[in-house]
């Protein structure tokens, strides 16, 4: 019978890249105040625009309880805010604030410098090349496209 290996595993070399985004993130985040978790949050609705809750949870693939959690952080300490929905004011959306906005620009520069390192060889048609593969995967999956 033939074991399951993880080197020969998509998800796991994509889960050890991962982690070596995330790892290189948090060390260059260290004394701005915003978490890796918080950037991501930020990262998506400066992106995509205020958005509701629930949407935000399905593209960081976290629980409705830890997103509550989240934007809890987020609003304490400033880089968010809960507004009602103008179609459903029974829905909250979750926005970007103008410190979070006005800070963008310094913290994202941290994520282009991890991006630049880590794509050192590789050429564009490579990088596009991945990304593709990786879509599609997620799709057979079911994943966030």
């Amino acid at each position: 019978m033939t074991h399951f290996s993880p080197l020969e595993s998509l998800g796991f070399h994509c889960n050890l890249t991962f982690k070596a985004f995330t790892g290189a993130l948090e060390k260059r985040l260290t004394g701005t105040g915003i978490s890796r978790v918080q950037f991501m949050a930020l990262a998506h609705l400066i992106a995509l625009g205020a958005m509701p809750q629930k949407d935000l949870a399905e593209l960081l693939s976290i629980t409705s309880a830890s997103t509550v959690r989240l934007v809890d952080r987020l609003a304490r300490d400033g880089w968010a805010e809960r507004i009602s929905d103008p179609d459903d004011r029974r829905i909250k959306r979750i926005a970007p604030t103008p410190k979070a906005m006005g800070t963008w620009e310094e913290v994202s520069n941290h994520a282009r410098e991890i991006t630049r390192k880590a794509y050192i060889g590789l050429s564009p048609e490579e990088i596009d090349a991945v990304k593709t593969i990786l879509h599609k995967i997620r799709g057979n999956l079911g994943g966030v496209q």
